[in-house]
């Protein structure tokens, strides 16, 4: 049996926890007999280390690990990619497979344009785009990339972007811009996979600047579209045909501000289910 072990962030908020446990639920319904467990970076558990201790201990020995993560940035290149060789030495009998984040993709930003309807944006409504933002230029490119794909065709006035954290513009920052251009009203986008403190945070700055309606959407959350999405990138794996684009990674190509990054050694993120191992 090979076993789908899909990776997210993790939150200190349950609720996140229980978008990935349903998402992975209805992955597993589209391929009938697939067993797909869930593991965390941080702030949840079980640690990807513990999780694949806890396999190997049944007997499993072919795991595909998905990284439930939006963008491909640091936790993907380098906090799961490293646990994941960790895995291979820990565990030499398993089958250990490695495959790619689940955006920037056009269902993601289908589920998007649903999750701003469902919250009553206007099709005319300004946009603005809001991830958690990351070191990785790349990452927060293909942020901009989704924003783009977003407004293709839709009618918004505009879709802008906006992070979190660690990048900029932030969103009292993006939705000061907007409202200088002479915007009343803006719709803002939460690209994220569930809820959490960060996507809370985004609301709440919202929803504090002065003279400009908001209306906020919904995270992505569990669905049948983003199943259907995970299911592809778990069949790409079994088919062998992963297609990571490496050309502008921070850790092989040097990119302003970041050259120091280029060879840095990939380390896993640091777990408390690991303190022990």
């Amino acid at each position: 049996m090979t076993v789908l072990l899909g990776v997210a962030h993790g939150s200190r908020d349950p609720d996140s926890q229980a978008v990935v446990e349903d998402l992975l639920r209805r992955t597993a319904a589209l391929r009938p007999g697939l067993r797909a467990e869930a593991a965390y970076v941080d702030n949840a558990s079980p640690s990807i280390r513990r999780r694949l201790a806890e396999l190997a201990s049944e007997g499993v020995d072919d795991v595909v690990v998905l990284p439930l993560l939006l963008t491909a940035a640091s936790h993907s290149k380098t906090d799961v990619a490293a646990s994941v060789q960790v895995g291979r030495r820990a565990h030499p009998q398993m089958r250990l497979r490695y495959g790619r984040p689940l955006g920037p993709h056009p269902v993601l930003v289908d589920v998007l344009a649903h999750r701003l309807a469902e919250a009553g944006a206007d099709p005319q409504d300004p946009v603005l785009l809001v991830a958690g933002g990351a070191l990785d230029p790349a990452a927060n490119a293909d942020v901009a990339a989704t924003a783009r794909l977003l407004f293709e065709g839709r009618g918004f006035a505009s879709v802008d972007i906006a992070f979190a954290s660690t990048a900029r513009p932030s969103v009292p920052e993006a939705l000061g811009r907007l409202r200088a251009q002479g915007a009343t009203r803006v719709a803002v986008s939460r690209y994220f996979l569930g809820p959490g403190f960060l996507p809370r945070l985004v609301e709440k700055q919202a929803r504090s600047v002065p003279d400009l309606t908001v209306v906020v959407s919904g995270s992505l959350g569990g669905s049948d579209a983003v199943a259907g999405l995970l299911a592809e990138r778990f069949d790409e794996v079994l088919g062998g045909d992963v297609r990571m684009n490496c050309d502008l990674c921070l850790y092989r190509t040097p990119l302003a501000g970041r050259e120091h990054a280029v060879g840095a050694l990939q380390e896993p993120h640091t777990h408390p289910d690991d303190a022990q191992a």
